[in-house]
C-alpha cells in the first residue's frame, strides 16, 4: 500500500509540472489570439510555480504579455485598457528576469523588443512629467529609460533620456546630476542635435565657470566647435569662454569670424549678429556691440533679441556705475572731488537707464503680440524684461509707469 501511495504522489507531481508547462503554452496561444485576460492569468500562474518560475521562456512571454497590455492602455477604447495598472513595472521586471535566466541567448532578440518598447514608454513618461513641472518624477522615469537603453544599445533613446534627466537636474539645482547626465552628450562626437546641444553645452560651461574650472570651460567650448562645426554660434560659444578667461582679444576675433562665416542674406543672420553683439558687450566693446545690435534690428525690425540685448546691455552698464558709486560711499570717499565724480557717475547712470527703457518696452510689446504657445517659450525673457524695466522706472522716480509693470511681474510670480 505504501508503494502504491508513493507512486500515486509522484504521478500527481508529474501532472502538476505538465500543467504549469501548459500554462506557458496557453499564455502563448491566448496572446497570439488577443485574449490578454486569459494570457495574463496563465502566465501569472507559471511565473509563481516552482517548475516554471526559473525558465527564461516563462519570463519572456510574461514581458510580451504585459507589454501588450500596456499597448492596450494607450487605446481610446479597449476592453483590456484597465487590465493591470502596473503593467509597465511588471513587464520590465519580467524582461530583466528573462535576461538573467537566458544563459543560451535563445530569447535575446525578442526580449530586446520588450526592452525597446518599455524604454520608450519610460522616456515618454519623463517628457510628460517634465512638461508638468514634476522634475523629480521626470528624472526618475528618465533614469529608468537610460538603464533600459543600456540593455538595448539604443543610443538615440539614451541621448534623449539623458537630456531630460540633465535638464530636470538643472531645474532642481543639482549640478552634479547635470554633469552626470549631460556629460555623455558633450563627450560624444556622434551626438549632433542642433535642437538641444547649444543649451546642453552652455549649461555645462556655466557650471564649470561657477566652479572656476578654466580648463573645462575652454575644453567644452572647443569640443562644441568640433561637433557642430557648421554652426556659426559655436564660435560665439568659444568666444565667450575666452572672454571669461580674460582673453578678450581672442573672443572678439572669434565673434568677428562668426559674423564673416554667414551670408548677410541668411534668415539666421540677424540672430547671429545679436549673439556677436553680446560677445562685444562682454568684452567691454560697447560701441561695437551697439552698432551690431542696431544692424540686426535694421535687417529684421520685428524681433526680440536686438531690443532685449540692447536694453540689457544699457541696464548692466548703468548697474556698473551704480556699483561704483556704492563702493566710493562705502570706502568713505567724501571729498569735493569725490562728490564731483559720484555726481557724474549718477548722471551717466540715469542716462543709461533712460536709454534702456524704449528697448525694453519694444521687447515686451513684441512678446505681447505673440501667440500663447510662442509666449510660453520666451516667458523667462518677458519676466526679465519686466523686472529690468521696473528697476529703471524706480531709479528714475517714474512711479506711475512702474506700477502696472510691477503688477505684471506679480502675476507671473503667482503663475498667472
Amino acid at each position: 500500500m505504501k508503494k502504491i501511495a508513493l507512486f500515486t504522489a509522484l504521478l500527481a507531481l508529474g501532472f502538476a509540472a505538465n500543467a504549469q508547462t501548459l500554462n506557458v503554452q496557453s499564455a502563448m496561444s491566448d496572446l497570439k489570439r488577443g485574449y490578454l485576460n486569459k494570457a495574463k492569468a496563465s502566465i501569472d500562474k507559471a511565473c509563481a510555480h516552482e517548475d516554471t518560475k526559473d525558465d527564461a521562456k516563462t519570463w519572456y512571454y510574461a514581458g510580451l504579455i504585459y507589454s501588450q497590455i500596456g499597448g492596450e492602455t494607450m487605446k481610446a477604447k479597449s476592453k483590456y485598457k484597465d487590465l493591470d495598472p502596473d503593467w509597465c513595472d511588471k513587464a520590465y521586471a519580467a524582461a530583466l528576469r528573462c535576461k538573467e535566466l537566458d544563459t543560451k541567448g535563445e530569447y535575446t532578440d525578442g526580449n530586446k523588443g520588450v526592452f525597446t518598447f518599455l524604454g520608450n514608454i519610460f522616456y515618454e513618461r519623463s517628457i510628460n512629467l517634465f512638461n508638468e513641472g514634476k522634475y523629480k518624477e521626470a528624472l526618475k522615469e528618465a533614469e529608468e529609460s537610460i538603464k533600459i537603453s543600456n540593455n538595448t544599445g539604443d543610443k538615440e533613446l539614451a541621448n534623449g533620456a539623458n537630456y531630460i534627466a540633465g535638464y530636470s537636474c538643472q531645474l532642481l539645482n543639482d549640478n552634479d546630476g547635470v554633469k552626470k547626465y549631460f556629460g555623455p552628450l558633450v563627450r560624444s562626437k556622434k551626438v549632433k542635435n542642433p535642437e538641444i546641444l547649444p543649451m546642453v553645452y552652455n549649461t555645462m560651461i556655466a557650471i564649470y565657470k561657477g566652479e572656476n574650472d578654466t580648463a573645462n570651460v575652454i575644453k567644452t567650448a572647443k569640443h562644441y566647435t568640433q561637433v557642430m562645426n557648421d554652426d556659426p554660434n559655436a564660435q560665439l560659444m568659444l568666444a565667450s569662454a575666452y572672454i571669461w578667461t580674460n582673453n578678450k582679444a581672442k573672443g572678439i576675433e572669434l565673434a568677428d569670424k562668426a559674423i564673416a562665416s554667414m551670408s548677410d542674406t541668411s534668415s539666421k543672420y540677424p540672430l547671429l549678429l545679436c549673439g556677436a553683439a553680446g560677445i562685444y558687450d562682454e568684452a567691454g566693446e560697447y560701441d561695437k556691440a551697439e552698432k551690431t545690435y542696431k544692424r540686426s534690428a535694421e535687417i529684421q525690425p520685428n524681433q526680440i533679441d536686438a531690443n532685449y540685448g540692447m536694453g540689457s546691455m544699457l541696464f548692466n552698464r548703468a548697474a556698473d556705475k551704480n556699483a561704483a558709486i556704492g563702493k566710493m560711499i562705502e570706502s568713505g570717499q567724501t571729498s569735493d572731488e569725490d562728490e564731483v565724480v559720484m555726481n557724474k557717475l549718477n548722471e551717466e547712470m540715469n542716462q543709461l537707464f533712460e536709454q534702456a527703457i524704449p528697448y525694453l518696452k519694444n521687447a515686451i510689446t513684441y512678446i505681447d503680440n505673440l501667440s500663447e504657445q510662442e509666449k510660453a517659450t520666451v516667458r523667462s525673457k518677458l519676466y526679465n524684461c519686466l523686472k529690468t524695466l521696473s528697476i529703471c522706472y524706480a531709479r528714475l522716480d517714474m512711479l506711475n509707469e512702474a506700477k502696472p509693470i510691477q503688477e505684471r511681474i506679480t502675476q507671473i510670480e503667482q503663475g498667472k
